[in-house]
């Protein structure tokens, strides 16, 4: 061997050897040891932390500080990243850490617009003394964390270039408004009807307001502002982008969960499912624990940042969630003063006259990395921040200016409702924590071991006046907001004689009930499944809540699919035997290897755009698919009647109904043929719907064409999974929604599944989509999801001797410091 070959060898070698070194301190060392003693100080008294065979802490502590310390070090030992990014978020300083762009500007602008961590500073001045030293304790955890792991933090600290923030009280709460305003979608409707109002006629626009169908099951039983719903639409853009951005995408943002008694469950006892519906991303939303402070136990689902078990079960009772899908926000043109642009009308009086107010005003500093700060200045009146000041569109509200009022602005005390439910031992502990949640409404689903079930409505939800999705006068105080829904008056059911209580974001009262509380429910097709199998006379077990919960059948389809097939059967200018062939045999299951799944989907996707399209324009009609919930109402009930909005505007003949669907199905059998192949064998669902899960942030970098080549490559072979192959749907009780501007990705589902025996208080099931790690090489990042995706589950134990029974464990102690 020469001399040169073997100094290329050298030099081969040292290379690969610096890489390794360099893969190791970057994605290795930042591995927790899962059998190590830490000295920590700020503890009182050692915890033990055991670590089951998925990575779920049981966290084992003889007091309250201990406890919620050790909480914070292990959410922020797997999930630093996640944390700190939803700090960026909620601070609005994505230019300070990420760069001088101009879209990054405008996003903080937003988010500081919509104040979260301005909330979060004025909450926390009104939590409790309880609250208080929980939320003490677990920010010094997270701290501690931070100062003993500095060399060895996650990769994306080291992609980013950034170090962690110091954690604080304020940072989980705003964590918790933040989560509040994800699960607000009834604003985001809101915009797009303002706007289709200002651009149909009259006639058209009453057609698309929505009116849920008198049968379906319930949980209990003018034009004067022409043009101003456009100053909103840059709004609402501006949210999908954030959203895009974080992952958080989806709009059936909500939840299954139900409960039944003792006379429908095989032991006698209540038994509880609930799976709420979130974007997915890598790592997921949940994070979950074990805790036990001195023999009492709360088990389940946490949110990193949030030190409480929001989704879960204690010795005596579990509880679940989903979406009230409530109204609590509006829109209100105000009306300046022509003489002092410094005011506003905050009432127009008979006499002709009116009465001002100033503006009260913020001026905001954002920090840009490798750029000059920069500075701009909110208005607020008295119902909230002028939204219209970010975006400005002076020829569209001449005088008049925007602002939004958001439940979320009005103080209440999450975190207080969360902890006592965590600690409750009886039904009324349980009813007594409940006034304190304002935000998001949500409806609380109960079991507990005595035997009761029930599901209460919780939330600040507005009482108002006047069309509830349409803008508001700013000076008219009979347009205000006449206070909230009194708590003892919000719906809840308790113990019913039929022995079970679901929900699914559907609408929860009949039409007596006294109170507006939303309009954008989800459509019946979740909660007409679940009924028809809770209503069997069976009695239930385990395996027939895992069967419900990734139940793949949709009602949706069962109804439009024969209405579809009479008139594709009754012209005979075109062919359509394929299609009628397999939608005529159909069973309505999303299943992977379903052809007539994806005739339906693609069918209909076209016919919603053959339809409406034309009318709204492109702008709007992006905006209208957006949250499936409304073309998925809207299309449901056009088709039982002959509206104009079937004909197309850009021809000169006049379309009906039937020409519509025969146009679509048309278009549908093409594009599948085009895309898939000539054989309708290949047509098969798992062929269109699949998911892929990223990270955040890094997944939107990568693509970006000026992305270097390394970051693509970490972030789709490290930092990812998938893409896989999905059974469910949008309209299914085993929720599978994908963007309509973007089909048939999968990018919403069962962010969590989880079910409780209450016969049994020391395990539950559940299983996660991803996994409890924010690690890329950890053995808990993505551990779950081939689980997630065939429908099966694990146990969480939160009893210490069936815990060490079952489970190889490896034991992690915190120990106090000198």
């Amino acid at each position: 061997m020469n001399t040169f070959v073997k100094l290329l060898l050298f030099f081969l070698i040292l290379i690969i050897g610096f890489a390794g070194l360099a893969f190791y301190w970057t994605f290795y060392k930042p591995l927790p040891d899962y059998e190590a003693s830490i000295t920590l100080n700020g503890l009182s008294n050692p915890v033990d932390i055991h670590w089951d065979d998925h990575g779920v802490p049981h966290i084992y502590a003889e007091n309250e500080q201990d406890l919620y310390y050790a909480l914070g070090y292990v959410h922020a030992q797997d999930r630093l990243w996640q944390m700190t990014l939803s700090q960026i978020a909620a601070e609005g300083r994505f230019a300070e850490f990420f760069g001088n762009q101009e879209e990054l500007i405008e996003l903080d602008k937003y988010q500081r617009t919509l104040g979260f961590w301005k909330m979060a500073e004025q909450l926390v001045d009104t939590l409790g003394a309880e609250e208080r030293q929980v939320l003490s304790a677990y920010s010094n955890g997270v701290n501690a964390f931070i100062n003993t792991n500095s060399n060895r933090l996650p990769v994306e600290f080291s992609l980013a270039e950034i170090e962690p923030l110091n954690w604080t009280s304020t940072r989980s709460i705003a964590v918790s408004r933040m989560m509040a305003w994800e699960l607000n979608m009834s604003w985001w409707s809101e915009v797009t009807y303002q706007y289709l109002q200002e651009q149909l006629p009259p006639d058209q626009f009453e057609q698309l307001r929505l009116r849920f169908p008198e049968d379906a099951p319930r949980s209990v039983n003018g034009n004067e502002n022409p043009q101003l719903g456009a100053s909103l639409m840059p709004m609402l853009q501006q949210e999908i982008k954030k959203r895009n951005l974080l992952e958080a995408e989806g709009t059936h943002v909500g939840s299954n969960a139900w409960v039944v008694d003792g006379s429908k469950t095989e032991s006698g006892y209540p038994m509880l499912a609930g799976d709420p519906h979130l974007g997915l991303d890598m790592p997921g939303k949940w994070y979950e624990v074990h805790l036990n402070l001195n023999g009492k136990n709360v088990s389940g689902a946490t949110i990193a940042g949030i030190p409480a078990i929001i989704i879960g079960q204690n010795d005596n009772m579990a509880w679940s969630f989903t979406s009230m899908m409530s109204d609590d926000t509006d829109f209100f043109i105000e009306q300046m003063d022509p003489q002092d642009r410094g005011r506003y009308v905050v009432d127009s009086l008979e006499n002709g006259e009116a009465e001002y107010e100033y503006f009260s005003r913020v001026r905001e500093i954002i920090k840009v990395k490798d750029g000059d700060d920069r500075s701009f200045e909110i208005r607020y009146t008295d119902n909230g921040p002028v939204i219209s000041d970010i975006y400005p569109v002076e020829e569209l509200t001449s005088d008049k200016l925007i602002s939004m009022k958001w439940a979320g602005y009005e103080p209440s005390n999450e975190m207080r409702t969360l902890y006592r439910i965590n600690w409750a031992d009886t039904f009324q502990d349980f009813k007594d924590a409940l006034p304190t949640f304002g935000v998001p409404g949500l409806n609380f689903m109960y079991g507990d071991v005595e035997g009761n079930i029930a599901m209460y409505s919780i939330g600040n939800i507005p009482i108002i006046n006047g069309d509830p999705i349409t803008m508001k006068h700013g000076w008219d105080p009979e347009q205000d907001w006449q206070g909230f829904i009194p708590h003892d008056e919000m719906p809840r059911i308790i113990n019913p004689e039929k022995g079970w209580i679901a929900n699914a974001n559907n609408k929860i009262t009949s039409d007596s009930y006294p109170y507006y509380l939303a309009t954008f429910w989800e459509p019946p097709s979740r909660i007409e499944r679940i009924e028809e199998i809770l209503s069997d006379s069976t009695t239930f077990r385990y395996a027939d809540f895992e069967t419900l919960q990734n139940d793949s059948y949709s009602h949706f389809a069962a109804t439009l699919t024969p209405q579809i097939l009479q008139i594709i059967k009754d012209q005979d200018a075109y062919n359509f035997d394929l299609p009628i062939s397999y939608l005529e045999n159909w069973d309505y299951n999303y299943g992977l290897k379903s052809t007539a799944a994806s005739i339906f989907d693609v069918f209909f996707m076209n016919f919603t755009e053959n339809t409406l399209k034309d009318d709204f324009g492109d702008i709007a009609y992006s905006n209208f698919i957006h949250h499936e919930n409304i073309p998925v109402r809207t299309m449901t009930s056009l088709i039982e009647e002959e509206s104009s909005l079937f004909d197309d505007i850009q021809t000169d003949s006049v379309e009906t109904k039937e020409d519509m669907v025969i146009k679509s199905m048309q278009e549908a059998i093409l594009f599948l043929s085009d895309s898939l192949g000539s054989e309708p064998y290949e047509w098969r669902w798992e062929q269109l719907h699949t998911i892929t899960f990223e990270p955040p942030l890094f997944a939107q970098a990568a693509e970006d064409p000026e992305a270097p080549s390394s970051l693509r490559m970490i972030v789709d072979n490290v930092l990812s999974k998938g893409p896989y192959e999905v059974q469910s749907h949008g309209m299914s009780v085993n929720n599978g929604q994908y963007r309509w501007n973007k089909p048939f990705e999968m990018i919403l589902g069962p962010s969590l599944r989880r079910i409780s025996d209450l016969s049994d208080m020391s395990k539950s099931k559940s299983v996660l989509p991803t996994g409890q790690s924010g690690n890329p090489l950890s053995d808990y990042y993505g551990d779950q999801t081939e689980l997630w995706l065939n429908g099966q589950y694990r146990w969480l134990y939160q009893d210490s001797t069936v815990l060490f029974d079952e489970v190889e464990v490896r034991t992690m102690r915190l120990v106090p410091g000198e």
